[in-house]
């Protein structure tokens, strides 16, 4: 089935990979605010002392700009300016990434943590949306896959270099090296696209409806709504395992590669996904088996919890497994989408469904394992499997009705 093009029939004759790879690193920048928070969880629960759940809600307090705004953000982008919406963000990032390394109460760090949601959501509305109109017709798939690997690597590199600051410099110079990053990023493309005629090329979007009318049109959509609901329990999931699970091993020097390795391995499942939905199978299947992927690798962990090496492994199939559910759910959308409109109403979606998992499953998580341990999050695990596949047919059943 040919894909459906989310933008305008105007395109970039060839690809400027420059900029697509420079607006790359602008969404990896914006993911470390995920990252930064859950490399040093344990550090801010030992300076913060306000326990597991009041910490795992700092760190998922990011998404709660896009559980809110998710849908309506392309709008808004599209009206005052892709370029001021992805600068502006970015520089907020940096501000407040800046105010963060001072180290103050945590209220205020909760709140800096709230505005920062907006800062994540900026970018990743904005930048995929240049990178669209960046890339020529017959390397869009390509690019596109690509940015879809930014929040891994902003896991990896964290877990790589952010670790290393953690531990010789301690939690200010994480904070601030990811505010020099983010505002580096910003002044970059600025003056990189100021004047670049792929803002000429954006579409405006015309009169719109209410707020509320244009989410009730969207969350009524299955062909919108189901993609963004296999995804949901995606980012439930990821940011929680990546987070919770390395302390679980018992074994430093694998905790320390495992900060590393899995968001890798996740990305390596995000390109997997994409190649077999490709070419193998439709992505609503890939995302099936993913799932079932992810339930026989958390119950091999928990049967192999003794051998740290073996543990090691079943959470690498675990987190590739989710990478996989990511790719697969992005390649949904084009095929199920019937219009352009509709397509770029799946993605926001996406975004906002994404933002409430990202919210919601470190709290759940980490209760679930302070009250529970490893039995805790595997059952947690194992009730996101069952709901992943319910979707992922429910999915497939939409594409044949079609």
């Amino acid at each position: 089935m040919p894909r459906s093009s989310s933008f305008s029939s105007v395109a970039e004759p060839k690809t400027q990979w420059l900029e697509v790879i420079l607006l790359w690193i602008a969404g990896v920048s914006a993911a470390m605010q995920f990252a930064k928070f859950s490399i040093s969880f344990d550090t801010l629960l030992s300076h913060y002392d306000m326990g597991a759940t009041s910490t795992g809600a700092a760190l998922s307090a990011v998404g709660l700009a896009g559980l809110i705004f998710g849908v309506s953000a392309g709008m808004i982008a599209s009206r005052v300016g892709y370029l001021k919406v992805l600068v502006g963000a970015l520089l907020l990032g940096g501000t407040l990434s800046l105010i963060q390394s001072r180290l103050p109460s945590f209220d205020f760090l909760l709140i800096t943590r709230l505005l920062e949601g907006f800062s994540q959501l900026g970018v990743v509305v904005t930048a995929p949306t240049l990178i669209a109109k960046l890339s020529a017709p017959q390397h869009r798939s390509l690019t596109m896959g690509l940015w879809g690997t930014f929040f891994g690597v902003a896991f990896a590199v964290s877990g790589w270099i952010g670790k290393g600051l953690l531990d010789n410099l301690g939690l200010q110079a994480v904070f601030l090296g990811h505010s020099l990053l983010i505002f580096t990023m910003g002044i970059v493309l600025f003056f990189m696209l100021r004047k670049h005629p792929v803002l000429n090329l954006l579409p405006v979007t015309g009169t719109q409806a209410g707020f509320l009318t244009q989410m009730l049109q969207v969350y009524r959509n299955p062909r919108s709504l189901l993609p963004s609901c296999v995804f949901l329990f995606y980012t439930f999931t990821l940011v929680s395992v990546l987070t919770y699970v390395p302390s679980l091993v018992g074994n430093a020097s694998l905790t320390a590669w495992m900060l590393i390795v899995l968001p890798l391995v996740s990305t390596c499942g995000t390109f997997l996904a994409g190649a077999i939905a490709q070419y193998v199978m439709k992505p609503q299947r890939v995302a099936l088996l993913a799932y079932s992927g992810v339930a026989v690798g958390i119950s091999c962990a928990f049967v192999m919890s003794g051998t740290a090496w073996i543990f090691f492994m079943a959470i690498g199939v675990v987190v590739l497994c989710l990478g996989m559910v990511s790719g697969s759910s992005l390649a949904m959308i084009p095929i199920l989408a019937r219009s352009p409109n509709e397509q770029a109403q799946s993605y926001g979606l996406l975004a906002q469904f994404g933002n409430l998992g990202g919210t919601i499953g470190p709290p759940a998580f980490a209760t679930a394992i302070a009250t529970y341990g490893l039995s805790g999050l595997v059952v947690l695990v194992l009730c996101v499997c069952v709901c992943g596949v319910s979707f992922s047919v429910l999915s497939g059943r939409i594409q044949t009705a079609s």
